[in-house]
């Protein structure tokens, strides 16, 4: 009790002397201004005018930029053309979009089935962003929907985002499953060099609604050769329910390359692989023959624009 009662008379007396030194050190500084002001005053008068008028400009210059811009944010006329070099979350004010058509490249059903999707970001706050996305793949037998928020933690470095997703899958003899999630990631992004990023765990886990949690983990490596051209690496690992069985991971694998000829329009081809460790036995296409991860496949064309 004696250790607590002192505690706060010192936080009281320190809380004190700051309440009477603030006024004490303004007023020092407002007379400092003034005897600075009053120098300027007898200088040259043509002088002054011209540094007034430097001011102006300066000051017209800088009314399209952003509040801060010590902390890489950018506007849409200087939003860079390279993507290693674009921050996590959206400027405030700037839209994403991008649209994708798609086929099936699987073994012995290529091109028999395609697939679409939409997806969509918003820049609420400089470090502040909302998304959202629609997938359907196989004729819309399979099809996902995502609604997201995204926030820095530490700006441009690391990100926490959660959302709901909701997926839908219609199986061989025509019943579809629902599955509803609340997935939580921690978006980071590592650039050892201008040309090389590291970014990982865009998703973590999931909380299920009529199950245990899902081990949701990704990561992918972006080489940036030049700012025009992008290649993207990414795998994640899956796991339903917390359950580390062997036949039960999944690891989805994408491959994409990117085109940017300016800082607002982005084009490419993003290649998908279903699972990279499929259970041992599994017969996708029904030929009676084990199938290999390279037999599901998906192929994916998308644009990309900035407004």
């Amino acid at each position: 009790m004696l250790l607590l009662r002192s505690l706060r008379v010192s936080l009281a007396l320190l809380a004190g002397a700051a309440a009477v030194t603030f006024p004490v050190l303004d007023d020092m500084r407002a007379w400092a201004d003034d005897e600075d002001e009053d120098e300027d005053d007898g200088g040259d008068d043509e002088g002054g005018d011209e540094e007034a008028e430097e001011d102006e400009d300066e000051e017209e210059a800088d009314e399209d930029q952003p509040p801060v811009t010590a902390g890489g944010l950018y506007t849409l006329k200087t939003y860079p053309q390279g993507e290693i070099q674009r921050p996590l979350t959206l400027t405030k004010g700037i839209t994403e979009l991008r649209a994708g058509v798609g086929f099936d490249i699987s073994n012995k059903t290529a091109f028999e089935t395609f697939g679409l999707s939409l997806d969509g970001r918003y820049g609420y706050q400089d470090n502040v962003e909302f998304q959202a996305g629609f997938k359907g793949i196989k004729n819309f037998k399979d099809i996902s929907f995502y609604a997201a928020f995204e926030g820095s933690i530490v700006y441009d470095v690391v990100d926490f985002r959660t959302g709901l997703g909701i997926q839908s899958a219609e199986d061989e003899t025509g019943e579809r499953s629902l599955n509803i999630g609340i997935p939580i990631g921690f978006p980071f992004r590592y650039a050892p060099k201008p040309q090389v990023a590291v970014v990982a765990l865009e998703t973590a886990f999931e909380i299920q609604f009529d199950s245990k949690p899902d081990v949701t983990p990704n990561i992918g490596i972006v080489v940036q050769p030049v700012p025009i051209l992008a290649l993207l690496v990414k795998a994640q690992l899956r796991v339903p329910d917390f359950d580390f069985t062997a036949d039960k991971m999944e690891i989805p694998a994408t491959f994409a390359v990117q085109l940017s000829p300016n800082n607002k329009l982005d084009a490419g081809m993003e290649f998908t692989f279903g699972n990279l460790k499929l259970p041992e036995g599994t017969d996708i296409d029904g030929d009676g023959m084990a199938d290999k991860f390279y037999d599901d496949r998906f192929l994916l064309f998308f644009g990309q624009i900035r407004i």
